[in-house]
């Protein structure tokens, strides 16, 4: 993913809402991607965790040390959000729902064919909000595992063999289901 420059960063963190807007502009597609897929294709959960990520974003952006990429800073903010709404909702069943054309809003997968989203979302929907977190920023954004490790706070190793298992466990389901076609 490509940064906004420093000219708009410096503005972000000297408070002028023009520069955030720009922000926003620029970053809020791929928080979107990550909201909506951790939320199980939840717009409305998404919704408000992606409020959430830009209000913390906003309220925290001064204290930014470029020690990362703000793509980066901003996935640890955004998984965080994902972390705490999920922490507060009692009923897991509730974020079951279907992904729609939503889902492949600013995605490669845009151009899958019906059947391949139906499979998407069939094996993502029995995905724990932190596997469909990990499998998006890994697979789909192509974050690296020492960036993953950064934004989780967990081990580089820990969250290959995560991946790695989630991974085959995904390809498992996969068979079974053409084998039951």
């Amino acid at each position: 993913m490509t940064e906004i420059d420093e000219i708009t960063l410096e503005q972000v963190r000297r408070g002028n809402r023009r520069a955030f807007g720009s922000f926003y502009k620029h970053y809020s597609p791929f928080v979107w991607r990550l909201c909506f897929r951790s939320s199980n294709g939840d717009s409305q959960s998404a919704q408000e965790i992606m409020q959430n990520t830009f209000v913390k974003a906003h309220r925290f952006i001064g204290g930014f040390s470029k020690n990362s990429a703000l793509s980066t800073w901003l996935y640890t903010i955004t998984y965080s959000c994902i972390n705490e709404y999920f922490a507060k909702v009692t009923k897991y069943n509730s974020r079951n729902i279907e992904f729609n054309d939503e889902f492949t809003t600013g995605s490669a997968s845009q151009h899958l064919p019906y059947e391949n989203r139906q499979l998407v979302a069939a094996i993502l929907k029995d995905l724990s909000e932190k596997e469909r977190f990990l499998l998006t920023a890994r697979e789909v954004d192509g974050l690296s595992y020492e960036e993953l490790a950064i934004i989780t706070k967990e081990p580089e190793g820990t969250l290959r063999t995560r991946l790695s298992r989630l991974k085959t466990d995904i390809r498992k389901r996969i068979e079974q289901m053409e084998e039951g076609a």
